[in-house]
């Protein structure tokens, strides 16, 4: 067998470490807080809705622009490019411009010489809202039928009649509550301006290739202008497939304002109110099966907690129908997502 010289030969079923394990163990893995700061490097935070729903009827920021150590401050209408930052299906804002739709949206985002500067300055702004009224369970958006996207249905069979004719039925219900994507290094990207209104950015992304493309959509350039890197993410299990773009677009656009070094690092607290999680289901279900215990037939219902924009929703309900069946064949079916 021929082999590159200097690799280490292995056999199937041997454990093959990961290639910067002895990184990670001994702390000399870089992540991008470990990336050393220019001088003058700014330092980002947002001001958040408090409502989860709501219209913005008035905004002073006079006060938050002349907090101490402030260098920048911007709102959508500063945006040269879109303010949409949807990934796959559009609704996704960078910043909020008429009304919020969540508790933690961001509305306006300050670029100051420290993170504590900036984060002091955002609690400065007068903003006054309208206060509307959300829907914040499963149960009564299927109520009100307050759909992000079409329902699908799955058949294989008649998923009815085994229902009927069969000797034993079972229904029932259940919960699960979402999750969130814990990684170990939090939300985090560093941008540095380049030629020609382009930008450099460092990101913590499981998707360098759509920020990229959103980040030169939010700056109104053309993409080759954009470079993202992600050398390693800290852990992503989705919450970085599209929740990083958004640091990305923000610390580029200050970055090519002020011509400086831009780091927007979301504090962990920020993080868990912000950012999109694994989605809550509501699923129903009857089933019916024989003496033996073998299913004749399945009906389920699997509803997902989606929140206010489509994001990723359609491929996790999607997915959550796929795999309904488990390692059971369910040769009469309906599946309903």
């Amino acid at each position: 067998m021929n082999r590159t010289p200097g690799t280490t030969q292995r056999s199937v079923g041997t454990s093959a470490e990961h290639e910067s394990a002895i990184k990670h163990v001994t702390g000399r893995a870089h992540y991008i807080d470990d990336i050393p700061e220019v001088s003058g490097t700014l330092h980002v935070a947002v001001g958040m809705s408090p409502y989860a729903k709501a219209t913005i009827k008035s905004m002073d920021l006079s006060n938050v622009r002349q907090a101490t150590g402030v260098v920048d401050v911007i709102t959508a209408d500063d945006v040269p490019g879109s303010i949409d930052v949807g990934a796959v299906y559009p609704g996704d804002q960078l910043l909020a411009k008429a009304s919020v739709e969540f508790v933690g949206q961001a509305i306006f985002a300050v670029a100051a010489n420290s993170l504590d500067e900036a984060k002091r300055a955002v609690l400065l702004a007068e903003i006054t809202f309208e206060i509307g009224e959300p829907v914040l369970c499963i149960q009564d958006a299927l109520e009100r039928s307050e759909f992000l996207l079409p329902t699908r249905q799955y058949v294989l069979g008649d998923a009815e009649a085994a229902l009927d004719s069969a000797p034993h039925r079972l229904r029932g219900e259940q919960l699960i509550r979402g999750q969130e994507h814990f990684y170990l290094e939090g939300q985090i990207a560093m941008a540095i301006p380049g030629e020609d209104g382009g930008v450099f950015v460092y990101s913590s992304s499981q998707h360098p290739t759509e920020g990229q493309k959103l980040i030169a959509k939010v700056l109104g350039v053309d993409q080759n202008l954009v470079q993202v890197e992600t050398r390693r993410m800290g852990g992503g299990f989705g919450g970085k497939e599209t929740q990083a773009a958004p640091l990305g677009c923000l610390a580029a656009l200050f970055a090519v304002r002020t011509g400086k070094a831009v780091k927007y690092r979301m504090p962990r607290q920020d993080d868990m109110v912000q950012t999109g999680k694994r989605h809550d289901f509501w699923n129903r279900y009857d089933c019916s099966f024989g003496d033996n215990g073998l299913l004749h037939g399945v009906k389920m219902q699997l509803a997902g907690l989606c929140g206010c924009t489509a994001d990723l929703s359609e491929g996790i309900v999607d997915r959550a129908m796929f795999h309904a069946d488990n390692a059971y064949f369910l040769n009469n079916a309906e599946i309903t997502g």
